[in-house]
């Protein structure tokens, strides 16, 4: 099960949006202007390789939403003794309104524990930041605990609890869950992948992709995130290519 090593939702870690600042008709009843970690985050991807060793795996995904289109690019590694490692340029606009460079750049490692050949429970933690036009410059952290179940060749269930800090929520330090599945329709080439983050901040929502393999190596999927109620995110396209060295 190659594809929740990479775009959730892997994934995935889910989501990070923008939320727009609401005209004030009233001065006592101004709400606030959100951070700018809030303006500037969009998505975050949460699944980290864990299936095939000794693979190197590449994936650039498209974000299209109302205010703009944004670019994700992630290069990783899945070593021989489950530890998981990659680096992320995430939320990068290359349309819209963009006045300056945005992009967030992330380092991820995860440590998957192999306690069946049914079950196994990853831990990982994702930290980045804003490399350029931060002021000031902000840390942000997203740690998880995930257990990984496949009662069948065909269907991948996983879930458990997460902690993310202020500045990736935008608004508090939250504690979370986060929940998924995987359902395999034709074997090595189309599959169906669904991913939500609990909450009521800029992290939390689902993806929904559909994933087809265009060659052994070469993935495509199409999908849309589904912002949570009452968070003031956007709805928003997805379509992206997996790379790897080994087969998915």
């Amino acid at each position: 099960m190659q594809t929740r090593k990479i775009a959730v939702s892997l994934t995935m870690m889910a989501f990070l949006f923008s939320s727009a600042a609401f005209p004030a008709t009233n001065k006592a009843k101004v709400k606030p202007k959100p951070t700018r970690s809030k303006l500037q985050q969009k998505r975050l991807k949460i699944n980290p390789m864990t299936d095939y060793e000794g693979a190197w795996i590449a994936n650039i995904e498209t974000d299209v939403y109302r205010a703009g289109t944004f670019e994700n690019i992630t290069l990783g590694y899945s070593s021989n003794n489950g530890w998981d490692i990659s680096l992320s340029l995430l939320n990068t606009q290359v349309l819209g309104n963009n006045n300056h460079f945005q992009g967030n750049t992330f380092l991820n490692i995860a440590k998957t524990f192999e306690i069946s050949n049914d079950y196994a429970i990853t831990l990982g933690t994702q930290n980045g930041v804003d490399l350029v036009n931060a002021r000031p410059q902000l840390w942000f952290n997203f740690s998880f605990l995930d257990n990984r179940f496949d009662p069948t060749p065909w269907l991948l269930l996983h879930g458990g609890p997460y902690l993310a800090n202020a500045a990736i929520t935008g608004t508090s330090q939250q504690v979370g869950f986060l929940t998924g599945t995987e359902i395999t329709f034709i074997q090595n080439k189309l599959s169906l992948q669904m991913d939500y983050i609990s909450g009521h901040h800029s992290l939390s929502g689902a993806t929904v992709s559909m994933l087809y393999n265009l060659t052994p190596r070469c993935q495509i999927y199409l999908g849309v995130l589904v912002p949570e109620q009452n968070n003031g995110n956007e709805f928003a396209g997805i379509m992206g290519f997996n790379f790897s060295t080994h087969n998915l």
